[in-house]
């Protein structure tokens, strides 16, 4: 395996931000890996299935939903970690069936969540874990939170 510097790496997480900041799943699915899992933003980890049904869930209800990936440090060729801070307008209802949750009514809200660390693990040039660090009022739980849906998640 040939080795890839710092660079290579944080171009390749700011390239796969950017397309699900877009919502270009056929850009963002092709930086996962196929064992890949989401950890810490939902209650339980999400396999790749479950991370990409999450995500097709919120962008029908905030289409405009980033994540404003900052402060990004390349640790070494297989860890990547940053800050991001989850924002966007709600302009439409919404379903997450992944995680078991009733249709999540249109509020017309805005949702701005706090500051979350974030941590990428690579393998071969692709994303195995994303495992966001649990922040009071962050989450899944706080953007529900933020739009007057508080459901109790259950992990």
């Amino acid at each position: 395996m040939h080795e890839i510097n710092h660079e290579d790496v944080e171009d390749l997480i700011r390239t796969f931000m950017t397309a699900l900041e877009e919502n270009n799943p056929e850009e963002f699915e092709s930086y996962l890996a196929d064992d890949f899992r989401f950890s810490g933003w939902t209650p339980r980890p999400l396999g790749r299935a479950g991370f990409l049904d999450l995500l097709k869930g919120l962008k029908e209800g905030i289409p405009g939903l980033i994540f404003n990936l900052h402060n990004i440090l390349v640790q070494n060729d297989t860890t990547v970690t940053g800050t991001w801070k989850v924002s966007g307008y709600q302009s439409d209802s919404f379903i997450l069936p992944v995680l078991g949750l009733p249709p999540i009514p249109q509020m017309a809200a805005s949702i701005s969540l706090p500051a979350e660390e974030v941590e990428y693990q690579l393998a071969e040039n692709k994303i195995v874990n994303l495992n966001v660090t649990y922040t009071p009022g962050g989450g899944i739980k706080g953007l529900l939170n933020q739009l007057g849906v508080d459901i109790p998640l259950v992990s």
